[in-house]
């Protein structure tokens, strides 16, 4: 399976103008260089929170395990302003899968939305403790 054949995404209600805030606070926020999440039965992630910037979007990189913490994939995660108050955080492979994942994408595929819901939750944790997200 080829890189960017497969992703996953979420919209978030978040100006993509202060998006720059948002992921300062998030790396304030953050006790390292990284946010680790176990996810259960799904696997687990390692986010790295420096964020790098090309106009309007922000790019970072993270690896997602299966549950036995064997099988690593190499993912990015992208966040783009795609409307005035909206942002979409989209997470996709970097490099080929490993043939574990390739026999596993409806794993690899819940876990990649585990991990987009977890960090969206993050950042519109830190949106709105810095007013930045939108209302209603």
């Amino acid at each position: 399976m080829e890189p960017g054949s497969i992703s996953v995404t979420r919209t978030l209600p978040i100006d993509g103008a202060l998006l720059a805030d948002v992921l300062l606070r998030l790396r304030r926020d953050a006790g390292g260089s990284a946010l680790r999440w176990s996810l259960g039965d799904r696997g687990a992630a390692e986010v790295d929170i420096i964020f790098t910037s090309a106009g309007a979007s922000w790019t970072t990189t993270a690896r997602v395990w299966d549950p036995r913490g064997l099988a690593v994939a190499a993912v990015a995660l992208h966040i783009r302003a795609t409307a005035p108050d909206q942002v979409s955080l989209t997470l996709q492979p970097t490099s080929a899968l490993t043939p574990w994942w390739v026999e596993r994408i409806a794993e690899l595929l819940d876990l990649a939305q585990a991990v987009v819901d977890e960090l969206a939750e993050e950042l519109l944790w830190h949106a709105a403790r810095a007013g930045v997200a939108a209302s209603g």
